[in-house]
């Protein structure tokens, strides 16, 4: 049986794709969440992981029984990177948070419990990555076969055409743990990358962004407390004319591949060095020019009304 695995910093937009993925519906069928790995990136480990525990608790009954697995604190080599300034010291844009069922937190370290993750459901397990790569480096040292019995990995990351959101022209997600999102890219063979870029021509409207939750399931609801708290504490938040949703994109395709409307294949090489500006840099091979890595799906376009859909909870 197929499962996911979602390894992810919550995060905001990482609240979103959660939802996506633990409540399925008609027009968003997907396997079931086997495990939830938390890694330091948008905010430090202690925060990400009890917003990790504490939305699912809030997305009711069919999250609550989902593990929740700590992870990295910190990047393999390098410098930490935050997000506080668009994710607010707490992860969740200073959202006032109310009481919800509360979840364990499993001993088991993030690491481990994707390689008995993918050891129990050989080739029939799917990773979406909405953070730094950290664990699933880290992972891969401890199990080299790593990339065999993963089924597929969906990545949300990478400048791909040098429009970073981090520094000058490095991606977040990248940029937080260059090293490790280099042992990944020159290792995974069916890997899937969704750029910052990819994320940003396939932004939405208000009206489209408010249509997301305005549905009465509970996570709906929960989200729709998110969005209006980041519409009245973030006034340039509120003004933009459309809204990226970087990690929901991500879920999208790994919930549904069918949603990739064009993706090209190449060889990706991401650049380390703290101070330096190749530090965190995604260097795509576009004219095949060295063969030593596998070739990633590079996602370039998405159908927009599947994507309606499919963001919708």
């Amino acid at each position: 049986m197929t499962v996911l695995v979602i390894d992810t910093d919550p995060g905001l937009d990482d609240a979103h794709a959660l939802a996506m993925a633990v409540t399925p519906s008609a027009a968003r069928p997907g396997p079931p969440v086997a495990a939830v790995c938390t890694v330091a990136g948008n905010v430090g480990i202690d925060t990400v992981t009890a917003n990790a525990r504490w939305l699912l608790g809030a997305y009711g009954e069919r999250a609550t029984g989902i593990p929740v697995h700590r992870g990295a604190a910190g990047p393999i080599t390098g410098p930490r990177a935050l997000a506080t300034e668009i994710h607010g010291s707490d992860g969740l844009g200073e959202l006032p948070r109310w009481t919800v069922p509360e979840l364990p937190e499993q001993e088991t370290p993030a690491a481990l419990a994707l390689i008995e993750t993918a050891r129990r459901h050989p080739g029939e397990t799917t990773l979406v990555t909405l953070g730094p790569l950290t664990n699933l480096a880290l992972a891969l040292r401890l199990e080299p076969r790593l990339p065999r019995l993963l089924d597929r990995v969906v990545v949300m990351g990478g400048a791909i055409h040098g429009r970073g959101n981090l520094t000058l022209n490095a991606e977040f997600n990248i940029g937080a743990d260059p090293a490790a999102a280099d042992l990944v890219f020159a290792t995974f063979p069916r890997l899937t990358l969704v750029s910052w870029e990819t994320t940003l021509a396939h932004s939405f409207t208000e009206d489209e962004l408010l249509g997301f939750f305005a549905g009465e399931r509970q996570p709906a609801q929960v989200l729709r407390r998110v969005v209006e708290n980041r519409f009245l504490t973030d006034p340039g938040y509120a003004a933009r004319p459309t809204y990226p949703r970087a990690d929901p994109l991500a879920m999208a395709v790994a919930l549904d591949p069918t949603v990739v409307t064009h993706a090209e294949h190449h060889g990706v090489r991401v650049g380390y060095g703290p101070g330096g500006l190749d530090h965190g840099l995604t260097v795509v091979d576009w004219q095949d020019a060295r063969a030593d890595r596998p070739h990633a799906e590079i996602v370039l376009t998405a159908d927009r009304d599947r994507l309606l859909e499919l963001l919708t909870i």
